[in-house]
């Protein structure tokens, strides 16, 4: 059986109220995933812990009530822990899976032209980067719609339009 792969999306911060209310800090691209979880995961030890998701208790900050956590001090020992998810479900939320369909094509730029086949496709916080052969070396391009000019799909071509430098990183 495969380990399963997890995303982190953000992070417990303080307690709130005495019966275990926690805040959570988490990235605006996974804000949806995260409070549509029935499952949040804490690394303990090296190996992600479930905590299953009762709720939202407060929207501003945003405070959620864990199962089972039901005290100040049991919240407390989440406190600054990642909060992580199954990378499936997070590249299913971030729309991933249409961004892979890119990979093996080509990115062209205007003033560059040909850089070069796009390797694997990876979803980081806040973002969706290409991984790029470019020059013997391997870049990562953000995939958004400021970048991307146009997708010619017979062509198998990436069209992008990239700030000075960032090829140079």
């Amino acid at each position: 059986m495969a380990k399963e792969s997890y995303t982190k999306v953000g992070r417990f911060g303080k307690t709130h109220g005495l019966n275990g209310g926690i805040r959570i800090l988490v990235e605006d691209a996974f804000l949806d995933a995260a409070l549509e979880a029935e499952v949040l995961f804490a690394p303990v030890d090296g190996s992600p812990v479930p905590y299953f998701n009762e709720g939202v208790l407060l929207e501003s900050p945003l405070v959620i009530k864990l199962e089972d956590v039901d005290t100040k001090e049991a919240a407390k020992a989440l406190t600054g822990l990642d909060i992580l998810l199954p990378a499936d479900e997070v590249e299913a939320e971030l729309g991933i899976e249409d961004f892979r369909l890119l990979e093996g094509f080509t990115v062209v730029t205007e003033t560059e032209g040909e850089i070069g086949p796009i390797l694997s496709v990876e979803a980081y916080p806040e973002q969706i980067l290409a991984l790029v052969s470019y020059q013997g070396r391997e870049v990562l391009i953000p995939l958004n719609e400021t970048f991307l000019q146009a997708i010619d799909p017979e062509a198998e071509r990436v069209e992008m339009q990239l700030p000075e430098g960032l090829l140079d990183l």
